[in-house]
């Protein structure tokens, strides 16, 4: 994967850039993204009347993506229309919401957590709730046509999601396979009330249970007759090495009868001085380094696994820069 070159980013850039990222995540947060999405127009004195909202508000957030390009204003002056970048803003908001909303209070105390020993306060003030909506919507974009791709010709009776966040890759398999079970677990009380709910809304919890669990030392024996594993997006969180062979290994002994385990994450870019780093990869990294966590390269994870239970059968790169899913089959 490879980056343009471009000038380094200015401090005009930074402080606009701030506020850019803001407006977008308000503007996907209330709605308004999708408004425009669904009805390609949206009069914002309406949608402030119907939403509660303050018109001088909504203008200027309207005003900041309009100097995006990611929307415009059409001749009344009140209604807004998907401008030329509105594609962009609309496949990628999802990065912002998990920057802006689920990490800012890291973000805004950057200087506390850099200082040793911190990282674990870091890491406790993160929105589970946000980061569940945000992974959620740049997931269905970016992850979940690849995950469709490579769970389509799999056979498999009962699938656990470890880290299953907003629970709408178990709900959308439950649709896919009407006859099968699933399981997603997850250790973010606000993700699985996000998760929990979302299951009741869609009809499924015959068939899809949602847990409260250490997704990196699940309990065995909990989930028999569980013959597919994935975890998205969690991995990073079982490092450092040592601790990731053990979680590994626990992945093992709690679903005995797992046939495959794909394990997808995002690794290590080492852009971080790189004005051109595509959108994710410096905020990930950044956030992950304020709370103290490592994040492994693929030769890492590729340790890992040779010293785990399960043999690297394959790998599939994700439409998420830096991201892949490692196909994981056990070794007996």
């Amino acid at each position: 994967m490879t980056t343009d070159t471009v000038a380094p980013l200015s401090m005009r850039q930074a402080f606009n850039g701030t506020v850019l990222a803001s407006a977008v995540t308000a503007a996907a947060e209330l709605g308004l993204v999708d408004q425009l999405d669904e009805h390609r127009a949206c009069a914002l004195d309406t949608f402030a009347r119907d939403h509660g909202l303050s018109f001088r508000a909504l203008r200027l957030i309207a005003d900041v993506l309009e100097g995006a390009d990611a929307v415009a204003t059409v001749h009344d002056g009140v209604t807004l229309v998907p401008g030329p970048r509105f594609t962009e803003l609309r496949e990628n908001k999802g990065y912002l919401v998990w920057l802006v909303k689920g990490h800012a209070p890291i973000l805004a105390q950057a200087d506390t957590f850099a200082r040793a020993g911190r990282g674990q306060d870091a890491a406790r003030l993160r929105d589970g709730r946000a980061i569940a909506r945000a992974c959620h919507d740049y997931g269905r974009f970016h992850v979940d046509p690849v995950f469709d791709r490579v769970t389509a010709g799999l056979a498999f009776e009962c699938a656990a999601d470890l880290g299953c966040g907003s629970g709408h890759r178990v709900i959308r398999l439950a649709h896919r396979y009407p006859g099968k079970r699933f399981v997603g677990l997850d250790p973010d009380e606000g993700a699985v009330e996000t998760a929990t709910k979302a299951v009741a809304d869609a009809g499924l919890r015959d068939r899809v249970e949602i847990v409260h669990a250490d997704v990196s030392r699940p309990a065995r024996g909990r989930h028999p007759g569980v013959d597919l594993v994935f975890s998205f997006f969690p991995g990073h969180d079982l490092w450092p090495l040592e601790e990731c062979v053990t979680s590994l290994g626990q992945v093992r002994r709690a679903f005995p009868d797992a046939r495959r385990l794909l394990l997808g994450d995002t690794y290590r870019s080492d852009l971080s001085s790189d004005a051109a780093a595509p959108v994710f990869s410096l905020g990930f990294e950044y956030t992950h380094a304020l709370m103290d966590q490592y994040i492994p390269s693929p030769g890492d994870w590729e340790a890992a696994i040779a010293r785990s239970p399960w043999r690297l059968a394959d790998r599939t790169e994700l439409d998420l820069p830096y991201s892949c899913i490692f196909h994981l089959t056990p070794r007996h």
